[in-house]
């Protein structure tokens, strides 16, 4: 009678864990598939962007076209950021400001052509979170805002960069 019983917990315990490991197994191969779709997306758009911006008087002039994301969507806390960073060689970038107004248009433009609209009224598809140069290496972030974790990242990082920018004009 007793090894009936802890037979009876055994198989509970064992098809508890098989549920959980399938739900798990399951939420990472669609995260896998959600980033390898945003991945792709995000790049068709950014390089047809950068193409647009080929011969005018832009910042943004690049020979080497298609470009890649370098760095994939990212895990903040357990929810997934669908962000990715673009990088080229190309001569420093005269005000950044600018340059991130210029290639968020740009892109805008792109996604627009491609028939890509936002996931949430109000919210474009695509933000350019960060423009940076280091060295001869040009850098953006691009964030493709297809869930709600995406759109606070986006929110988050646009709200800290307001608060330095004004800390930094209060100290000079």
């Amino acid at each position: 009678m007793q090894w009936i019983i802890f037979a009876l917990i055994v198989i509970g315990v064992a098809a508890v864990a098989a549920f959980y490991g399938f739900r798990i197994w399951r939420r990472r191969r669609t995260m896998k598939n959600m980033r390898a779709y945003t991945s792709r997306v995000t790049a068709r758009v950014v390089n047809r962007a950068l193409r647009q911006l080929q011969g005018t008087t832009s910042q943004w002039q690049e020979k080497h076209l298609p470009l890649t994301p370098i760095a994939h969507t990212r895990d903040w806390g357990h929810k997934a950021i669908m962000v990715y960073e673009f990088a080229y060689t190309g001569p420093a970038l005269t005000v950044a400001a600018t340059a991130r107004a210029e290639l968020q248009h740009a892109v805008n433009a792109a996604a627009q052509q491609e028939g890509i609209v936002g996931a949430v009224m109000d919210v474009p598809p695509f933000a350019i979170v960060d423009v940076w140069q280091r060295q001869d290496e040009r850098h953006f972030s691009v964030a493709f805002q297809i869930n709600q974790a995406t759109i606070e990242y986006v929110q988050d990082i646009t709200r800290a960069a307001r608060e330095d920018a004004a800390a930094q004009e209060k100290k000079d």
